[in-house]
């Protein structure tokens, strides 16, 4: 048994509810300094430095071989029978494949914190208003 709003003449019209909903994002907070210095490994920041540097070395390196390489072909004085098989297999010492399986497994993990937070409603119930 319910009011007739449409026919009652002490009521206005109808107005819905307002719903407003906040939502705060997750929190994801790592600390790995246990597993670094657990496995005595370098921090991510050094390593890329040191690989730098490195990577600025061999490729110096390399330059200079691959320049005594090609002096090394082109200098038919020499007399050297078969230069190019000779460099390509001394190419292949230096850089052929090689394998390496390292298993590593720290004794303390890492710390993860997640922190969710419930969403916020507020509900403001307006319904029928008289006029």
């Amino acid at each position: 048994m319910g009011i007739d709003v449409s026919l009652s003449p002490n009521w206005g019209q109808y107005r819905p509810a307002d719903i407003t909903i906040r939502i705060k994002q997750a929190e994801l907070t790592t600390d790995w300094t246990n597993v670094y210095n657990d496995m005595d490994l370098k921090r991510p920041e050094k390593l890329r430095k040191d690989l730098s540097g490195k990577t600025n070395a061999e490729f110096t390196q390399s330059v200079a071989e691959k320049a005594q390489e090609g002096d090394r072909i082109g200098n038919l004085a020499r007399n050297e029978k078969n230069a190019f098989g000779h460099v390509a297999f001394e190419r292949f010492t230096r850089f052929g494949q090689k394998e390496t399986n390292i298993a590593l497994v720290p004794s303390q993990g890492v710390y993860i914190d997640f922190r969710s937070y419930p969403p916020e409603i507020h509900v403001e119930a307006r319904g029928v208003l008289p006029k």
